[in-house]
């Protein structure tokens, strides 16, 4: 048996399935199963070395496509929307060529992978898959010999209305139906889906009925966390993008500054400009002082290190685009004893009101709530931390490398146990 990874989000070191994939792979080798991964064309040198990743899928999981004319069938509404976004400065995507391109393109990169991927008794897992990629796969998978395949499991890791403009999208429950429908009986016999919180799992039960399994995010050791010594420090870290808040930061430091609250704060700075509301908060962060920027994608190295050297995390993410998602960011927080800072709607937020995590919900969705947030924490600072230490060791745990491949391997023969009907 050889597990086969298929990530077309796998670009660089900067990201989540980088990581991801260095703990799962290390745990794989452990046990001595044998393994191999295939990420996007193009991808770091560094991934190859590291990983031993092979560059191979067209297009990435966060591909959109650019709509540059209206279309006949909605033409007065696609011309309304084209020329609202150039007014905000925004692109314009469709939803529909998207979907079409991308799930084409994905079943053909699938199709054009080693025959001996496809073993039945191989298990391949899909670490990110949204509505642009499962109906090439169920298409695919349809068309190998139904003796002959292998077990597949997919993490389902958005909710159905995401789309890769971090827009909410009209069409995506329709998209994914149409691919649960035609899968059929492949659903729980070969076909397999995990999402990586109750909050989802929820979501796929109550729209589609498909069920899930639970399968963890995976975070690296965490360092031992740094005592505060006076000024408080607060990080942001991950994509710059109005999804994730970055457009609230400003304006919250500004209001922190004002107030005179012994806080610091650390904003990566990562994006490729093309938002206006993410280019705008750039510029004001550069005209304030005494902000500490990170230009750019970290590696593995710099972000364990810029990461653990903060007393709380920031995630003011967007409840109406973010939602219920699971966040690395969040779960490496946990994990270390660190307190976060969540907007109300994110399951971040749900955590902390559960008493998993620790920390601070704020709502509306503002700066000046993100900075209320920020203040009503600083007192009680060192009994969140103490509380979140005492937990963090079971969560660590429970998020390893190890656990992601128990709970596929769990799956997987369970599913093989089972009588034929």
């Amino acid at each position: 048996m050889d597990v086969i990874v298929l990530d077309n989000g796998l670009v660089s070191c900067g990201e989540h399935s980088y990581q991801l994939l260095m703990e799962v792979c290390d745990a794989l080798s452990q046990r001595s199963i044998s393994y191999r991964v295939f990420g996007m064309k193009g991808m770091d040198a560094a991934v190859v070395r590291d990983i031993g990743a092979k560059p191979w899928f067209s297009r990435s999981l966060y591909w959109g496509y650019r709509r540059r004319f209206p279309s006949r069938r909605n033409f007065l509404g696609d011309t309304f929307a084209m020329a609202r976004n150039f007014v905000q400065r925004r692109r314009t995507f469709s939803e529909p060529s998207t979907w079409r391109v991308l799930n084409e393109v994905y079943r053909r990169d699938l199709a054009r992978l080693p025959p001996d991927v496809w073993r039945h008794d191989n298990v391949i897992v899909v670490p990110g898959i949204s509505q642009n990629q499962i109906l090439g796969l169920v298409r695919h998978l349809l068309s190998l010999p139904w003796a002959a395949l292998p077990n597949v499991v997919c993490q389902l890791m958005f909710t159905p209305n995401w789309t890769p403009w971090d827009q909410i999208g009209e069409r995506g429950t329709a998209y994914y139906r149409q691919a649960f429908d035609l899968a059929g009986e492949l659903i729980g016999k070969s076909l397999f889906f995990t999402t990586e919180n109750e909050a989802l799992a929820k979501i796929y039960t109550q729209q589609f009925g498909i069920k899930t399994t639970l399968l963890p995010i995976v975070l690296r050791a965490a360092q031992a966390r740094p005592k505060p010594q006076g000024r408080v420090r607060l990080g942001f870290f991950g994509y710059s993008k109005s999804e994730k808040g970055f457009h609230l930061l400003p304006g919250a430091i500004e209001i922190c500054r004002a107030r005179n609250l012994p806080v610091d704060f650390i904003v990566q700075i990562q994006h490729s400009n093309w938002e206006r509301e993410t280019v705008e908060a750039e510029q004001k962060l550069r005209r304030l002082s005494g902000i500490e920027l990170v230009e750019g994608i970290m590696d593995s190295a710099e972000y364990a290190q810029r990461t653990n050297a903060v007393d709380v995390t920031l995630l003011p993410y967007d409840p109406g685009r973010f939602g219920q998602r699971g966040s690395g960011l969040y779960t490496e927080a946990v994990a270390a004893g660190r307190p976060v800072i969540a907007a109300r709607g994110i399951y971040a937020a749900t955590e902390i009101e559960s008493g998993v995590a620790e920390g601070e919900i704020f709502a509306p969705y503002t700066s000046e709530a993100l900075a209320d947030a920020i203040e009503r924490l600083l007192p009680h600072l060192a009994e969140s931390q103490s509380k979140a230490a005492q937990g963090a060791p079971d969560f660590a745990s429970r998020h390893s490398g190890a656990a992601y491949v128990d709970v596929i391997l769990k799956l997987v023969n369970s599913a093989r146990s089972m009588p034929e009907a």
